[in-house]
């Protein structure tokens, strides 16, 4: 195996607002009617561009930033809400002037267009339930030179045990280390089994007190030996404060790109999907997008559907934007509860394209309760859909103002209570649906929170913040690097992480071979990380 570098290289539904100065109009939220009918909302008056956060910072000397990406992609294979930030960050650093470089799994599939410039590909292996997915390994020898690696800062946007390569770099090199939680490790695990497995209670009960509790000590453990650690929401920040994390946590969510989510509102993209099915396209229109995975819960979703919506609401749809391992799965349920033909799966579609399947909708709608940021969630609200979700005490819970910008209902806890839950989540749907003005009311709160939470610039003032953070919590740490210090030191570091690395890593590839191996994923869809 051995790295690879990247050398460098008509009709519609909703009300537009004016800005002012002629500048172009940019779409409204959907006012909950597909015909429109609520109150349009006045936009301010364009300001002067603020300047970048990331701007300010610089590295040793005075000179631009060397920053390290740690990612799980080195291309973005498909929708994913971590490498879009991953995106957005290399983005805003590079437009700064920094030297921001990515490291992440080779991906076999991917072209040199699809990379950024100076992308260092590590060897990996394929996730056999996630085409797309590679599992990075220190399997060359090049990994093993400490002399090669030279940067100011790494940022670990990660979820495996790449985390490990940015730990040894800090006590090799003294490189302050800032990582970031992306994934509920609570939730992760289920995806990866059987169907038909993933219904047995008892089998979670193990997996429970096997895998879980191990996996959370493992992580704290990682984390605490970095400079900072960023969760997405407050519920995370207690979560892991709770299991023994002590290094500064900061609480930044991600920013949704004005680039994709302020263009002009393009064409409705259900009316082809409706038509063809001989749907009247003037029915409700209910919506819900990301992965087809169980840890999503599209299927509760489906369920709601077909036994406490579609029975009162005869001209309604359901729409599941994306693609995933359970999209089958998915659609065997909807044909099983007689919703077939009102159950729409669109498949995977283009990023950019995103907005339209929002606003173009009714209602929104998100039952996870695996999240630790909802980024499907906050682009909805940033397009002022309105909202019906569960709570989940994390991500979403912290995302959603009950009453505000969307409405927030208790998940029901066991079969009785679930049932109920299902019940109440119906209704609310149903009271949005025919009181366009209360849904108006809620898409234009939505609006202005996304815009005050997740904007760029809010963002990435947070980011900045936590860079500047870590770097003064490594320089008190008081870290000798290991590079100043006998070889046998260093090689015996070395092994002691990368070995971790290597069987973590091996286990999950094994893991992956549980559940059938999923269709390949169509290419070209979603943007480079340079386009």
């Amino acid at each position: 195996m051995s790295i690879d570098v990247i050398q460098p290289l008509g009709e519609h539904r909703g009300e537009r607002v004016q800005h002012a100065a002629g500048a172009p109009a940019r779409p409204v939220p959907p006012t909950g009617s597909a015909r429109g009918g609520g109150s349009s909302i006045k936009a301010p008056a364009p300001a002067a561009v603020p300047e970048n956060p990331f701007a300010a910072l610089s590295g040793a000397n005075g000179r631009p930033l060397k920053v390290a990406i740690l990612s799980d992609f080195t291309r973005i294979p498909y929708a994913n809400g971590a490498v879009f930030q991953t995106r957005a960050l290399y983005r805003a650093l590079n437009t700064c002037g920094h030297q921001a470089t990515l490291i992440g799994p080779r991906d076999p599939d991917a072209t040199a267009d699809e990379m950024p410039p100076g992308t260092i590909a590590l060897p990996s292996l394929p996730l056999r339930t996630y085409p797309g997915v590679h599992l990075p390994i220190p399997m060359e020898s090049s990994v093993f030179d400490p002399m090669r690696w030279d940067f100011d800062i790494c940022f670990a946007q990660t979820t495996t045990l790449l985390v490990e390569f940015g730990i040894w770099l800090r006590k090799m090199r003294g490189i302050p280390l800032l990582c970031v939680n992306t994934t509920h490790l609570a939730a992760a695990y289920d995806v990866l089994l059987p169907e038909r497995v993933s219904r047995i209670g008892a089998v979670h009960t193990v997996l429970h007190k096997t895998l879980r509790a191990p996996m959370e000590r493992l992580f704290v453990d990682l984390y605490n030996q970095g400079d900072g650690l960023v969760v997405l929401s407050e519920g995370l920040r207690d979560y892991w404060r709770e299991r023994g994390v002590a290094v500064p946590i900061h609480v930044i969510p991600r920013m949704v790109p004005e680039d994709i989510f302020e263009r002009p509102l393009g064409p409705d993209p259900y009316a082809p999907l409706l038509e063809k099915r001989g749907l009247d396209p003037r029915g409700p229109r209910l919506v819900c997008a990301g992965r087809h995975t169980r840890e999503k819960s599209q299927h509760r979703l489906i369920r709601i559907f077909a036994e406490h919506i579609a029975p009162r609401e005869p001209n309604a749809t359901l729409t599941l934007v994306g693609d995933g391992p359970d999209s089958e799965a998915y659609a065997a349920l909807a044909r099983e509860l007689g919703v077939e033909r009102r159950v729409i799966m669109t498949g995977e579609v283009p990023y950019s394209r995103m907005g339209d399947y929002y606003r173009h909708a009714n209602v929104f709608l998100h039952a996870s309760l695996s999240e630790t940021f909802g980024n499907v969630l906050s682009e909805a609200l940033w397009c002022g859909s309105p909202t019906v979700a569960f709570a989940d005490g994390m991500g979403v819970s912290s995302q959603i103002q009950s009453g505000h910008n969307g409405l927030l209902l208790d998940p029901g806890r066991g079969v009785a209570p679930e049932e109920r839950a299902n019940a109440a989540f119906a209704d609310a749907v149903i009271g949005l649906v025919r009181d366009p003005a209360a849904a108006a009311r809620l898409g234009a709160g939505a609006a202005q929170r996304a815009r005050e939470r997740s904007s760029p610039l809010v963002v990435q003032r947070m980011l900045a913040n936590a860079f500047v953070n870590a770097r003064e919590h490594a320089a008190q740490s008081g870290i000798r690097p290991l590079v100043e210090r006998p070889k046998p030191l260093q090689w015996l570091e070395t092994f002691r992480h990368f070995r971790t690395w290597v069987g973590f890593t091996g286990g999950l590839f094994a893991f992956g071979h549980l559940r059938p191996a999923a269709a390949p994923r169509p290419k070209g869809i979603q943007p480079s990380f340079c386009a």
